[in-house]
């Protein structure tokens, strides 16, 4: 295994261990503090409904953009291959003027 890759394992790793020890210190606050079971489960509730908002935004900003990306390529797509036929009639009427001049 080469350095680098070795070292994104280790980002990887690193990364996951920060976000558990975060849920685990995050989740034990939650239960250790000293407020209603009734008070934290509304908390948790307006928590959870605003991290599903900004999924859901984000999902549909992704979806905007993959479709923004995907008509553009296929512009793109369109443009190269008018050029490719435009340079294989240019090549066909070169060959064939080479031809009646030889």
């Amino acid at each position: 295994m080469d350095e680098h890759t070795t070292q994104g394992d280790s980002g990887w790793v690193n990364t996951f261990v920060f976000i558990a020890g975060f849920l685990l210190g995050a989740g034990s606050a939650i239960l250790l503090t000293p407020e209603t079971g009734t008070h934290v489960r509304n908390r948790l509730a307006r928590g959870a409904k605003t991290a599903q908002d900004e999924f859901s935004d984000m999902a549909s900003q992704t979806k905007e953009a993959v479709h923004a990306w995907s008509e553009e390529a296929r512009k793109t797509m369109k443009q190269a291959a008018t050029r490719v036929n435009s340079a294989v009639d240019a090549t066909k009427h070169a060959v064939k003027t080479d031809s009646f001049d030889g």
